[in-house]
């Protein structure tokens, strides 16, 4: 009987994990991993682990792909060469690169930090980087403009804690709605085109 309880017990672990998660981190998984931003199976995605910069590389160089082209990693293999680059995972290190090519992540530093986990600010700043092209960079503190613009399209709800630690779940979820509120601004664009004036296209057509 001893023996059968220790058999179950990293089942019964896996199983407490995966149910103690939310309907919408699970959704928010099951799109992530669709689009290739986690490879990893639910029951070991630690969708409540905090994020290391280096890893949100990869999810934001993904969630790129996932919605544009696919990236050419290494454009320019003279750019970006970090001092501290040696300790970025080999595996993670073309993702890296693209990030700070696409002045994402790494701006104006010879540092990359890439096991530094990451905050809510910093998270929004390069999402917000992302989504719109540096518009809101300059400003001081350097996060405020970025998260303002994030929370007015309900992608980042909670802006007052920007120190808290972003987790892999919150992250996907956050994902997720922007690419929800870019579906809506194309359909928007081609329901606009498509009542003026000799455009007739649709957004049905298109796809």
């Amino acid at each position: 009987m001893k023996k059968l309880a220790l058999l179950l017990l990293p089942l019964l672990t896996i199983g407490t994990f995966v149910f103690a998660y939310t309907a919408e981190q699970k959704e928010a998984y099951d799109w992530a991993y669709s689009k290739w931003i986690t490879t990893q199976p639910l029951e070991k995605a630690d969708l409540d682990w905090n994020v290391t910069r280096q890893a949100l590389a990869k999810m934001l160089i993904k969630f790129h792909e996932s919605r544009y082209w696919e990236v050419k990693y290494i454009s320019d293999p003279n750019a970006c060469q970090f001092l501290d680059k040696g300790s970025i995972t080999e595996d993670l290190k073309p993702f890296v690169h693209a990030a700070c090519e696409f002045e994402l992540m790494g701006v104006w530093t010879k540092y990359f930090n890439p096991l530094w986990t990451v905050t809510r600010a910093q998270f929004g700043t390069v999402l917000s980087r992302l989504l719109y092209w540096g518009n809101y960079d300059g400003w001081n503190p350097y996060y405020k403009k970025h998260l303002d613009a994030l929370k007015k399209h309900w992608i980042m709800k909670y802006i007052d804690s920007p120190e808290m630690l972003e987790k892999r779940g919150d992250i996907m979820i956050m994902l997720k709605r922007a690419n929800e509120v870019l579906d809506k601004e194309i359909e928007d664009l081609m329901n606009y085109w498509s009542n003026s004036d000799g455009y007739k296209i649709t957004v049905k057509e298109i796809k």
